[in-house]
């Protein structure tokens, strides 16, 4: 498919609306294993932001970075611990990761095996991983790092066609035509629909923001030139994050190149869920 510009899709003009009814939408291979509708999980997505921080400061360094490890751990029964406060400055992907282990904070302390649930948690560290590498070097990579994340662990589905989004889904926005090395992003949950200050169709989000942090802002649809939704609709599949391969050759290689809306549709398409038996869960 060919790249286009900003994605109006509150616009009645026949040409957007056809442009939009054109994006596929990317579902994983994987059969249901029931557990919780994802409209439950989404709830608990914004309930998780309702109880996350305001403000704190916004960073990209190694500071914030450290200060997001600093926040992801477990108690002394062995639960998941989120500390976001702890986790300031912030920034998108790191704000938005606190955010998505804490609304699976459920699935993750019900895994029976206390070493399965352990060795998951201290799988969701954040040391430095590279792109590509282990949850979080997927989660923060350049390209579609959550879609990718949903696609191989089977948690749930990612599609371009952002009209169709609740709130509680995660967004990956470009503010660029380029995806991958030469892109400029954000990572955010989607709030809403709602009007921008000067009057223009925007979507509400909350994130990490430039310049306060914590928070949720309108951004004026003119801005985004892609978004990607991904839906959390297995939660159940948790434990599936602790068999994914060492790295994604394929977000790992965003550091060096571009990639297209088309090829990252066939990448999804043909990308597996973990499917190594999880004992006790």
């Amino acid at each position: 498919m060919a790249m286009t510009g900003a994605l109006v899709f509150f616009s009645t003009d026949a040409s957007c609306r056809a442009e939009t009814d054109r994006l596929p939408t990317v579902a994983i291979n994987a059969e249901p294993q029931g557990g919780i509708d994802s409209s439950w999980l989404n709830a608990r997505v914004l309930a998780t932001i309702d109880k996350m921080p305001v403000g704190g400061g916004y960073a990209v360094n190694l500071s914030a970075s450290k200060a997001l490890g600093n926040a992801i751990g477990h108690d002394e029964s062995g639960k998941l611990e989120i500390k976001a406060a702890a986790a300031t400055p912030s920034f998108c992907s790191g704000a938005v990761y606190l955010v998505f282990l804490n609304a699976l904070k459920p699935e993750i302390d019900a895994i029976s095996d206390p070493n399965i649930r352990l060795n998951l948690i201290r799988s969701l560290d954040v040391n430095g991983q590279p792109d590509g590498k282990g949850i979080w070097g997927r989660w923060n990579s350049n390209g579609p790092c959550m879609a990718m994340t949903f696609a191989e662990s089977g948690l749930g589905r990612s599609f371009w066609d952002y009209k169709s989004a609740l709130p509680g889904d995660f967004l990956k926005l470009w503010w660029t035509e380029a995806i991958g090395h030469d892109e400029s992003g954000h990572s955010v949950v989607f709030l809403g629909f709602k009007k921008a200050e000067n009057g223009e169709d925007g979507i509400e989000i909350w994130s990490a923001n430039k310049p306060k942090g914590y928070g949720k802002k309108v951004i004026p649809i003119s801005k985004i030139k892609h978004a990607q939704v991904s839906r959390c609709d297995h939660p159940n599949r948790v434990a599936a994050l602790l068999h994914l391969g060492e790295k994604n050759d394929y977000l790992a290689g965003m550091l060096k190149r571009n990639t297209t809306r088309d090829e990252i549709d066939k990448r999804i398409a043909l990308t597996g869920p973990a499917r190594h038996p999880t004992k006790g869960h």
